[in-house]
């Protein structure tokens, strides 16, 4: 009963949230409370079930808040400007070196692993050249959003921190891991920049040099007031503090949530001198935070549910008996490698807090690395993130950019899907991904 239970929660869990008929929070806090009660559970063995999981969630959501609230603080203040506004200058008005520009600006943007925040700074700077330029929008949003998604696996991002929720692994552990794979990515994008870029400037027929105001503006939409110029000995104490922070992941010289924690506080004092500045920069910053905050929470109570029941044990059991013999060691393969069409289908709550709890506990019980299947998982839906129809920051980039979903997804599904391909052979090929 535990296993068709178990079954049946995931089903009405994903299809309502597929539907939309009820969003993560509410599912994941309500539905397994049902499902334990259905199973003759008493009220302390659901609390204690809930209380298990949010102990295993609870220093990512943390990671994640004040990451979060420290990242928006240097985008803020300017951080990354210098740097993109050189690499924009640096395109001379030509088609190949803006495609080529567009993949390190992404790259270098989305160091802070918010989607929103990426193509809010990116599309807005860049339309105006490309159109110029007579390059496609769709060209634009192909390059930025396959860009974005080999670089969303920073462990303050999203889809990372979720994947740390759900196997317990340290985030900047399962990083640290994927970097290798992420220059494997960044290259076959910037190949690809480069193969479009060409193909464009082919069709270009001299239409002029962009050098105005249109290629060169990067600022922070809406008031760019807050941003520091690089003559402000605030923003070299900015860019110190994060290379310090930096340097404590690499090394693990200090928890990454504390790294954070302790960078915010110093960030908040250095940046802004009186009380009512620091607590108006963390309310501009907040909701970032805390809505995923609150769903990974409560996706706490889901994955505790799942565990202490034991419906991931008979879940898992049930698929391996199943399953044609030896082909559970590659069951988390076969679904890294279709994440991308997988990601289209699933939001990214549903993929990571109702998929990967159900291939981990299979494949971990068929001796595969509990971090190589997060691995697997990991690849193939960021990289399609940005093509995803339930990824809401996906309709921001299509409106920013004046492209209709379909001709979006048409553009570039088949690349994005390439790609993650070629990520995940590379993967097991380092030994990222073991079998």
């Amino acid at each position: 009963m535990i296993t068709a239970l178990g079954f049946g929660l995931m089903f009405v869990i994903v299809t309502l949230i597929l539907l939309r008929r009820i969003s993560p929070l509410v599912a994941f806090v309500t539905l397994p409370v049902i499902a334990c009660a259905i199973a003759g559970f008493g009220l302390n063995e659901i609390g204690k079930f809930a209380t298990d999981g949010l102990k295993a969630v609870a220093p990512t959501a943390t990671l994640f808040i004040f990451a979060i609230l420290y990242f928006g603080i240097m985008r803020e203040r300017g951080l990354f400007a210098p740097l993109v506004n050189f690499l924009l200058r640096s395109t001379g008005g030509k088609p190949l070196a803006v495609a080529v520009v567009t993949v390190a600006v992404t790259a270098v943007t989305h160091l802070d692993g918010i989607g929103a925040a990426t193509f809010l700074l990116v599309i807005p700077a860049l339309l105006p050249l490309y159109l110029r330029l007579g390059m496609k929008r769709e060209m634009l949003l192909c390059l930025v959003v396959l860009s974005a998604g080999v670089m969303n696996m920073v462990p303050w991002g999203g889809t990372t921190a979720r994947a740390s929720a759900v196997t317990g692994i340290d985030a900047s552990q399962l990083w640290i891991s994927l970097i290798p794979v992420q220059a494997v990515g960044l290259a076959l994008v910037m190949a690809l920049a480069v193969f479009l870029g060409l193909r464009a400037q082919r069709s270009f027929h001299g239409h002029g040099v962009v050098a105005g105001h249109e290629a060169t503006h990067t600022a922070e939409p809406g008031d760019d007031s807050h941003q520091l110029s690089p003559m402000n000995w605030r923003y070299w104490a900015n860019l110190a503090l994060t290379l310090i922070i930096l340097v404590c992941l690499f090394t693990g010289a200090f928890p990454l949530f504390a790294c954070f924690m302790v960078g915010l506080g110093v960030a908040l004092v250095l940046n802004y001198p009186s009380l009512a500045e620091q607590n108006q920069a963390v309310l501009r910053h907040a909701s970032d935070a805390m809505q995923m905050a609150l769903v990974m929470l409560a996706a706490g109570i889901l994955l505790g549910v799942l565990s202490g029941a034991g419906m991931s044990d008979g879940m898992a059991h049930w698929m391996i008996n199943v399953l044609p013999e030896g082909s559970a060691n590659w069951l988390h393969v076969i679904i890294g490698a279709f994440g991308v069409p997988l990601g289209m289908l699933f939001s990214p709550d549903a993929y990571y807090f109702a998929l990967l709890p159900v291939i981990r506990d299979v494949a971990v019980a068929a001796g595969v690395d509990a971090q190589a299947v997060a691995s697997a998982m990991l690849i193939g839906e960021n990289t399609g993130f940005g093509i995803s129809p339930v990824v809401p920051s996906v309709y921001l980039a299509i409106g920013l950019a004046g492209v209709e979903l379909y001709k979006h997804i048409r553009y570039t599904v088949l690349w994005a899907w390439g790609i993650s391909l070629v990520m995940l052979a590379a993967a097991v090929l380092f030994g990222v991904v073991t079998i």
